[in-house]
């Protein structure tokens, strides 16, 4: 029942955020001045508010027109709310991240132990949503405190707002398409394949949630600073952020949709059950997905939006969920799941051939060619390598066969990048021997 809740919930919260971080984070970022900033944050949030208030209001009609789980509706309402005062993408535009991070950490640990308390069985699930909304509620108002505190009153404007509507609406198309795909593609599924296709297509998109997290942690970070060197016309810096971004997510994506794809077969079975054995297939091509997505974060986040092409990045996710739409109906009746899975792929591929196509003034092709083939390279050797250990360990038990498999990629992987001399290798060791010696 909490995952029916929670999926419905989520499309809200989509019409609350409407990419407002993305955008948020890169104009305060470029702010210069107290002024400025408090102007830049007021009118942003301004449009946020006006957002929350209104989807708020459609929610609240519609908790009272469901008839089942109405009150774990309303409860989930403190969730809409605190994201309707998210402002995490300020401290995050000013590079701030740590002084907010502490404090909701506390506030979630706190939640925790609530639920471990208070929970006890399925007829207290709305003391777990309570919980969890309450959590989200206070490290809001907690982050809030941090912000009032640095800029003082803040006094907000439709004046202030007006400059921000259209690129806010543009970017907002965004989420919204990027729902109706996953989502259509999803009933899709479930209407012609069945509700077990459905449930392997779930368990293999969550693994692939899990792992983006790690992936697009780089622009999260990293968009504030090269959005201020572009503004100030220092494209020798931006540049080096790009051709850094490209290293970073070819030498850690390219091994881990590798690496996924050799540890599948016994990783499924054993984490998810025998039950889900099928929902191998759709991790598989759930996997170079990862490199694709980390791909589409520096070309769509770091240079289209920061290099002022809002147009081009929406058209480009508009174009490759219409083609994930259409695929997906060609080709679901025939491969149900890994069929879905195939049109989510194949939206990748047009939407990073599209972003390559439109960002080609600000990076260069042929050193992304030789660094993504590189590390291809070391990443087959690697696959290999984690194949042939699996073969010599047969007959042993899954954990232990998972575990050498994963050493043993994990060694030859760090040996070729040894050995080819990797500057990002070396250069993480040079810190590691740096910190050292300078506290000795």
């Amino acid at each position: 029942m909490d995952a029916y809740a929670n999926s419905v919930v989520q499309i809200f919260l989509v019409f609350i955020l409407l990419n407002v971080g993305v955008y948020g984070r890169k104009q305060i970022a470029e702010a210069e001045g107290q002024k400025e900033l408090k102007t830049t944050f007021a009118g942003i949030y301004l449009m946020q508010l006006i957002c929350g208030m209104l989807v708020s209001s459609v929610y609240v009609i519609f908790t009272w027109t469901v008839a089942s789980y109405q009150m774990i509706f309303l409860i989930y309402g403190l969730m809409l709310l605190a994201y309707a005062l998210d402002i995490s993408w300020f401290f995050i535009g000013r590079e701030q991240v740590k002084r907010i991070m502490m404090r909701n950490t506390i506030v979630r640990l706190l939640s925790i132990a609530c639920i471990f308390l208070f929970v006890n069985d399925v007829d207290d699930l709305w003391v777990y949503v309570f919980i969890n909304g309450a959590a989200l509620l206070v490290g809001q108002l907690v982050t809030w405190s941090a912000l009032l505190k640095d800029l003082g009153w803040i006094q907000f404007s439709f004046q202030a707002m007006k400059k921000h509507v259209a690129p806010m609406l543009l970017l907002s198309v965004i989420p919204c398409v990027s729902l109706l795909y996953t989502a259509v593609n999803k009933v899709i599924l479930g209407n012609i394949a069945g509700a077990t296709e459905v449930g392997y297509y779930n368990q293999a998109f969550k693994l692939y949630t899990i792992c983006m997290g790690f992936v697009s942690a780089l622009s999260t970070v990293i968009v504030p600073r090269m959005a201020m060197h572009y503004k100030k016309g220092n494209q020798a810096k931006f540049r080096q952020f790009v051709n850094f971004s490209i290293r970073y997510v070819s030498i850690s994506t390219i091994p881990l949709t590798f690496g996924l794809i050799g540890i599948a077969t016994i990783f499924v079975p054993l984490f998810l059950g025998d039950a889900f054995i099928p929902a191998t297939a759709h991790v598989m091509l759930f996997a170079p997905c990862l490199f694709l997505a980390g791909v589409a974060d520096i070309l769509g986040l770091q240079i289209l939006l920061i290099t002022n092409q809002s147009k081009k990045y929406t058209l480009s996710i508009i174009i490759g969920s219409v083609v994930s739409f259409a695929t997906n109906i060609l080709v679901v009746r025939t491969w149900g799941g890994e069929g879905t899975v195939f049109s989510f792929l194949i939206a990748n591929f047009v939407i990073v051939g599209l972003q390559l196509y439109f960002a080609r003034k600000h990076y260069e092709f042929r050193y992304f060619l030789k660094i993504v083939a590189k590390y291809t390279l070391f990443s087959a050797i690697m696959l290999l390598a984690m194949l042939g250990m699996k073969t010599l360990l047969v007959g042993q038990s899954d954990v232990f066969i998972l575990a050498y498999q994963l050493i043993t990629g994990v060694y030859v992987y760090l040996l070729c990048l040894f050995l080819s001399k990797d500057p990002m290798l070396f250069q993480i060791l040079y810190r590691k021997v740096g910190k050292k010696h300078a506290k000795t």
